[in-house]
C-alpha cells in the first residue's frame, strides 16, 4: 500500500502540467489578488481652487492635505480651468473656496449679532462617482465642522475619550484567500483524478489492473490518499504565499482549516470519479470536469458573497459542495470559529461525501 501510495506520488510530481493546475494556477490568483488593494479606499485627485487666500482659507487647504485619501493636486488656480479639467477626466473634484471668505475670520462677528449666512465652499464633482462622493463630502463636512467651533469660540461641553481596542483587520484578499485555496483543491482534485482515469481507460490499463494481484480497493485508497496529500500541500502553500508574502491573515486554527480541506478533496475526487465513468477520452474529462467546476468556482463565494447573487439562487448555490467548504473555512480562519460551530457546513459536506461515493461506486467501470 505504501509503495503503491509513493508511486502515484512520484508520477504526480512528475506531470508537470497537473502539478501547474494544482500549484501555479491559483498561486497567479494569489499574486493578482494581493498585489491590488480591493480593499482599501484609493485616493482621489482634488483641486483647490483658494480664491479668497485668507488666513482662514489657507487653513482649510492645509487640513485637507493632512488627510491621505486626498491627493491635492496644487496645478489649477483657475476655477474654468479645473472644472474643464474635471469633465476630461483629469480630476476627480474641485473645490472652490469663494472670495467672500476673507471676511470671515476667528472673533470678527460680534455678540449676539445674527450672520447673514454661511459662506458656502462649492465642490464640484461626476454625479456618476458615487462610490467616493460620500467619503470627500464626509472629509469635507468634519474639516468645515471643526473650523466652525474653533471660528465661534465655544466652549466644548462634551468631549471624546479614545480608547483603544485591538480588532481583528479582516479585508478582502483575508477572504478571497480562503476561496483560492477552495478553487484550486476543487479543479485539480475534479480534472486531474478524471482525466487520469480517462487515460487509463483509452490506454486499457484498467483491463490489465483487473488481471493482477493487485485489490482494486487498495489501488483506489491509493489515489485517494495520494491526492489527499497534493490537497495538504497545496492548500499550505497557498495560504503561506498569501500570508508571508502579501500580508494575509488566518486567525483560525490552522489544523481545522487542512481537516475541512480533506472531507471536501473526497468529494471532489468522488465527482471526478463520476465524471470519468461517463467519458471516453481525457480531453472529454477535462472539458466536463470545466464545466462542473467553473460554475462552483463563481458561484459558491470564491470571489463574491453568494449573498450579493439576485433570487432565490443564495438558497441554491449553497447545496453546492464548494459552498460549504468555503463557508466553513472562513469561519474558522477569520471569525476564529472552532470547527464543531460549523456543523451545518459539515453536514452538508458530510451529506455530499455520502451521495457522491454510492455515485462513483454505482456508475464507476473498468471497460
Amino acid at each position: 500500500m505504501l509503495a503503491l501510495l509513493a508511486a502515484n506520488l512520484k508520477m504526480m510530481v512528475r506531470n508537470r502540467q497537473a502539478l501547474f493546475w494544482a500549484l501555479a494556477f491559483p498561486l497567479m490568483f494569489v499574486g493578482v489578488f494581493g498585489l491590488f488593494d480591493i480593499g482599501g479606499v484609493a485616493s482621489v485627485d482634488l483641486a483647490i481652487i483658494d480664491e479668497a487666500d485668507s488666513p482662514l482659507s489657507r487653513t482649510i487647504r492645509e487640513e485637507l492635505s493632512r488627510i491621505e485619501t486626498l491627493k491635492i493636486d496644487a496645478g489649477y488656480s483657475d476655477q474654468e480651468e479645473a472644472r474643464r479639467a474635471l469633465e476630461d477626466g483629469d480630476l476627480d473634484y474641485v473645490l472652490v473656496i469663494p472670495q467672500a471668505l476673507e471676511a470671515v475670520e476667528p472673533g470678527t462677528a460680534p455678540v449676539g449679532e445674527k450672520p447673514s449666512g454661511p459662506v458656502a465652499l462649492s465642490l464640484y464633482f461626476d454625479q456618476a462617482d458615487v462610490r467616493t462622493y460620500q467619503m470627500v463630502l464626509g472629509v469635507l463636512r468634519q474639516t468645515v465642522d471643526s473650523l466652525n467651533l474653533q471660528l465661534a469660540g465655544a466652549l466644548p461641553l462634551i468631549a471624546v475619550a479614545p480608547q483603544a481596542v485591538q480588532v481583528r483587520q479582516v479585508d478582502y484578499f483575508d477572504v478571497v484567500l480562503i476561496g483560492l485555496v477552495g478553487m484550486g483543491i476543487m479543479t485539480n482534485s475534479i480534472i486531474s483524478i478524471a482525466v487520469k482515469i480517462s487515460t487509463y481507460r483509452s490506454q486499457k490499463m484498467l483491463k490489465r489492473l483487473l488481471a493482477t494481484p493487485l485489490s482494486v480497493r487498495r489501488y483506489f485508497a491509493s489515489e485517494v490518499l495520494a491526492h489527499l496529500v497534493l490537497a495538504m500541500v497545496q492548500a499550505a502553500i497557498i495560504l503561506a504565499v498569501g500570508v508571508f508574502v502579501f500580508g494575509g491573515n488566518v486567525y483560525g486554527n490552522i489544523l481545522w482549516l487542512f481537516l475541512i480541506v480533506a472531507l471536501a478533496t473526497v468529494v471532489f475526487l468522488n465527482i471526478g470519479f463520476v465524471i470519468s465513468a461517463w467519458v471516453n477520452t481525457p480531453a472529454a474529462a477535462s472539458g466536463l470536469g470545466n464545466v462542473i467546476a467553473l460554475p462552483m468556482m463563481f458561484f459558491s463565494g470564491t470571489f463574491f458573497p453568494t449573498d450579493s447573487l439576485p433570487g432565490f439562487l443564495p438558497d441554491v448555490v449553497r447545496f453546492l459542495p464548494l459552498t460549504p467548504m468555503l463557508d466553513a473555512m472562513r469561519q474558522v480562519s477569520i471569525d476564529n470559529e472552532a470547527i464543531w460551530q460549523t456543523w451545518p457546513e459539515l453536514a452538508l459536506l458530510a451529506g455530499w461525501l455520502a451521495l457522491s461515493s454510492v455515485a462513483a461506486i454505482k456508475l464507476f467501470r473498468f471497460r
